[in-house]
């Protein structure tokens, strides 16, 4: 079995070095073997990397930008257990809202598995902006279909900005090319919403997911949420997110 988690790790904020920590402990406990993050600024990578997650020998970071027209810092993150044979970024357009302008990215790393199997997983923090949506996910479409990754199982995973049960018209590109998004597929009508976590929030929509190709669903097991529950006596959320797990038999 292998497990991919998808978490949006609520960048430098509320305790985060406390947060990052027991998200690392929960990838400890339920074996996970790649950890996809948004919103992680470099010195929050290398607490990542040196510490939250340091049983994970292959760390990449993928900056939004220099810095130099953003409020600070951004980028994501992969850590995989796994050998990485190949990794990077490709850059997809830079945010129109003024008040967040980062350089959106999709980050890939491709590794193969123990029983031989090639698999790439694109992580991604995609646009605020309404015009940009579905312009971002046909620019992920677009790259994953690259000669480099044909053969290859694709896991589009990440923080897509867009409600996955409600705004079907953003995802056109995906269905067009024959991605499914794994939580519908797997858990049918259950909410599984991720967002906003507050505590006095009720959680009303699904915005962080993972999708493959159609004809590769059967190799997907489950797909479940992580990181939800709080810790410090239930007085401190490891995130604003809640993370989404899949498990998949490449057997």
């Amino acid at each position: 079995m292998l497990r991919i988690v998808t978490q949006n790790i609520w960048n430098k904020n509320n305790h985060w070095r406390e947060r990052a920590d027991a998200i690392g402990r929960n990838m400890d406990e339920l074996e996970v073997d790649i950890v996809c993050i948004q919103e992680s600024q470099p010195e929050h990578f290398e607490y990542l990397k040196s510490h939250s997650f340091r049983r994970f020998p292959h760390a990449y970071y993928a900056p939004s930008d220099d810095g130099s027209v953003t409020p600070y810092p951004q980028g994501l993150a992969m850590f995989s257990q796994l050998p990485v044979l190949d990794a990077g970024k490709v850059n997809i357009g830079r945010e129109r809202e003024m008040r967040n302008p980062w350089m959106r990215n999709l980050q890939y790393a491709t590794v193969v598995t123990p029983s031989s199997h090639s698999l790439t997983v694109f992580n991604t923090h995609l646009f605020l902006s309404r015009g940009q949506k579905e312009s971002g996910i046909r620019t992920c479409v677009d790259f994953m279909r690259r000669a480099q990754f044909a053969s290859h199982q694709h896991i589009l995973t990440g923080d897509f900005n867009i409600n996955l049960d409600a705004q079907p018209e953003y995802l056109a590109p995906l269905s067009e090319h024959r991605y499914a998004d794994l939580w519908t597929a797997k858990n049918g009508s259950e909410t599984g919403y991720t967002a906003p976590l507050d505590h006095d929030e009720q959680l009303v929509k699904r915005i962080d997911g993972l999708f493959t190709q159609r004809d590769r669903l059967d190799r997907v097991v489950s797909v479940s949420l992580v990181n939800a529950e709080p810790i410090n006596d239930g007085s401190l959320l490891l995130s604003d997110h809640i993370g989404v797990m899949a498990t998949l038999d490449l057997g």
